[in-house]
C-alpha cells in the first residue's frame, strides 16, 4: 500500500532534486520501466538501475504529435493502427471520461470566473488573493441553455483608441503582428509625419492587441474583411505568413487599398501574375518590401558601380544557421530560398541595372544553395545561401567587382571601397533601410507616382529563385525570362 501511494504521488515530476528518479528505481520490480513525465535531473543511480536491469522512458508532453509541426500545424495525422494514442486522441480520451464521469475534475477547481473577468482569474493564478488556486476556469456568458456553444458570438474586433481621422492622413493597416512589424514596420511608420497605424489584425488576438496599444492602433481585429471593408484604410501593410502575401495583396487591391507588402511578393509564378493583374485592374500602387535597396551602404555601393566602364561580378552570401527549423522553411511557406533568396535576386539586379537572363545551380538538403545568374549586360552574380555554417561567422556579405572599382559590405555594419585608395567605413548599429523605405512608399502615395519598387521587381526575385531550385533538380541552367511570365 506505502509503495502504491508514492507511486502515485510520484507520477509527474518537477523537481531540481533526482530524489523522484532514485525513489522510482527503488519502487520498481526486476526489469521494470520508469516513465520520467515531468521535468527532473537525470542522475540515475546505477547501483539499482544495473541489478534490476531498469529501463527508463522518456514522456514528451502530451503524447506522439507534440512538437511535430507537420501534426499540430499542418493537420497530419499519425495513422491509427500504428499509433493508437496520439497528442490528439489523449485528450479526447480525457475530455470522454470526463464526459462520462470516469474523471472527477470539480475537486481540482479553486475558482470560477466570468469571462469579462478574466484579469482577475490571472491575478488569482499568479499572486493567490488569498488562497492557493489549482484550476481556475473562466465561464463564458451564455443564454442559450440547450446550446450554449452555438449562442455564444465572440468579438472579432475591438477598439483601442478613440480617434477622428484627419484629412490628407495616410491611414494604414498591419496585417500579420510579427516580430519584424514589431521592430522594424511600426516603428518606422510611428516617425513618419500625416501617416499612422489605424487598425492591426491578427490571429492571435492577445498579440493583436498588444501592437495596437503599442503603436497607438484605432483597433485590432481577427478578421481581415474588417480590414477591407474599413474605407478609413488606405494601405494595407502585409507582414504575414510567406503563403498568404498573395491572397491577402489581391485581396486588398481589388478593395481599393494601396499595398506594401514583405519579401516575398510571391511563392509562385501563378501568384505573381496574379497580383500583376490585379495591380494593373486596381488602379493602385504595390511596393516590395526589399529594404537593402534603402540602406546606406548599399546604395553606396550602386553609387560606386554606377559609372563603370565594362561588366560587373558580384558575390553575394548569406549564412543563417538554425533557420531551416522556422515556419520560413517548411514548403509550404516557400522555403527559406525564396524567402530569403529573393532579396539579393532584387539586390544584383538593382546594382547593376540589368535583367536576368540565365540561372544556374546546385544545392543540397533544400536550404543549401549556390547560383549563378548572368546578366544582360555581361555581368555575372554568385549568390549563395547556407543554414550549416556556424553563428558565430558573419550572415551577410556582399562584394562587387568592376573595371578599376571592388566594393565589400558586410553585415549592414561594415563598408571597404577599394579604388586607387582604399576607404573603410563601419558603424555600430546595423541601418537596414526599412524606415526610409517606408518613408518613400508614403511619399509616392502622396506624389500620386508609381512605387520604386514595383510588383515586377517582387516578380522578378521570386522567379529567380524559382529557376535557382529548378536549376537543382535538373542540374540543367534555366532561361529568365520575366516578360514573358507577365504575359507582357
Amino acid at each position: 500500500k506505502d509503495i502504491a501511494e508514492k507511486v502515485a504521488q510520484k507520477r509527474a515530476a518537477a523537481s531540481k532534486s533526482a530524489k523522484p528518479l532514485e525513489q522510482a528505481a527503488q519502487m520498481s520490480r526486476d526489469r521494470g520501466r520508469i516513465v520520467v513525465v515531468g521535468a527532473c535531473p537525470m542522475e540515475m543511480p546505477r547501483g539499482e538501475m544495473y541489478i534490476k536491469e531498469l529501463k527508463v522512458l522518456m514522456a514528451r508532453a502530451y503524447g506522439p504529435g507534440s512538437y511535430d509541426a507537420s501534426y499540430e500545424k499542418r493537420g497530419i495525422d499519425y495513422p491509427l493502427p500504428y499509433v493508437r494514442w496520439t497528442e490528439n486522441r489523449n485528450m479526447e480520451e480525457f475530455l470522454r471520461l470526463i464526459a462520462v464521469g470516469k474523471v472527477d475534475v470539480k475537486p481540482l477547481i479553486s475558482h470560477e470566473y466570468a469571462l469579462e473577468d478574466a484579469p482577475k482569474a490571472y491575478d488569482t493564478i499568479m499572486n493567490g488573493n488569498g488562497r492557493a488556486s489549482l484550476a481556475v476556469v473562466l465561464k463564458y456568458p451564455v443564454n442559450d441553455f440547450e446550446n450554449p456553444i452555438e449562442s455564444y458570438k465572440p468579438k472579432r474586433k475591438i477598439a483601442v483608441n478613440s480617434y477622428e481621422p484627419k484629412t490628407g492622413e495616410i491611414n494604414f493597416a498591419l496585417v500579420g503582428a510579427g516580430n519584424l512589424a514589431k521592430w522594424a514596420h511600426l516603428p518606422a511608420l510611428k516617425k513618419i509625419a500625416g501617416a499612422r497605424l489605424h487598425a492591426v489584425y491578427s490571429g492571435h488576438g492577445a498579440r493583436g492587441k498588444s501592437y495596437a496599444m503599442r503603436f497607438n492602433a484605432t483597433y485590432h481585429t481577427s478578421e481581415f474583411e474588417e480590414i477591407l471593408n474599413d474605407k478609413t484604410v488606405d494601405v494595407v501593410l502585409i507582414s504575414s505568413r510567406h503563403k498568404d502575401h498573395a491572397a491577402q495583396a489581391i485581396a486588398s487591391l481589388e478593395a481599393g487599398k494601396h499595398v506594401f507588402i514583405e519579401k516575398p511578393m510571391a511563392i509562385t509564378i501563378e501568384e505573381c501574375r496574379a497580383i500583376d493583374k490585379a495591380v494593373k485592374e486596381s488602379g493602385k500602387q504595390l511596393a516590395v518590401g526589399f529594404n537593402r535597396r534603402y540602406a546606406p551602404y548599399y546604395a553606396e555601393m550602386k553609387k560606386q558601380l554606377k559609372n563603370r566602364t565594362g561588366a560587373a561580378v558580384i558575390s553575394t552570401r548569406m549564412n543563417s544557421p538554425g533557420i531551416e527549423n522556422g515556419w520560413a522553411a517548411e514548403a509550404g511557406q516557400g522555403g527559406v530560398v525564396i524567402g530569403e533568396g529573393c532579396h539579393f535576386v532584387d539586390l544584383m539586379y538593382w546594382l547593376l541595372e540589368s535583367e536576368p537572363v540565365s540561372v544556374s545551380a546546385y544545392g543540397f538538403d533544400e536550404h543549401n544553395v549556390a547560383a549563378s545568374i548572368k546578366f544582360a549586360d555581361g555581368s555575372i552574380g554568385n549568390f549563395i545561401y547556407t543554414v550549416v555554417g556556424s553563428e558565430s561567422s558573419g550572415g551577410e556579405l556582399v562584394e562587387a567587382f568592376a573595371p578599376g572599382v571592388a566594393v565589400a559590405t558586410e553585415d549592414f555594419k561594415r563598408l571597404e571601397v577599394k579604388k586607387k585608395t582604399r576607404k573603410q567605413d563601419s558603424r555600430w548599429f546595423a541601418e537596414k533601410g526599412y524606415t526610409a523605405q517606408l518613408e518613400s512608399f508614403v511619399k509616392s502615395l502622396r506624389e500620386g507616382r508609381e512605387t520604386e519598387v514595383t510588383v515586377r521587381d517582387g516578380a522578378r526575385a521570386t522567379l529567380g529563385c524559382l529557376l535557382m531550385l529548378e536549376s537543382v533538380k535538373s542540374g540543367a541552367p534555366r532561361e529568365f525570362n520575366l516578360d514573358e511570365i507577365l504575359g507582357e
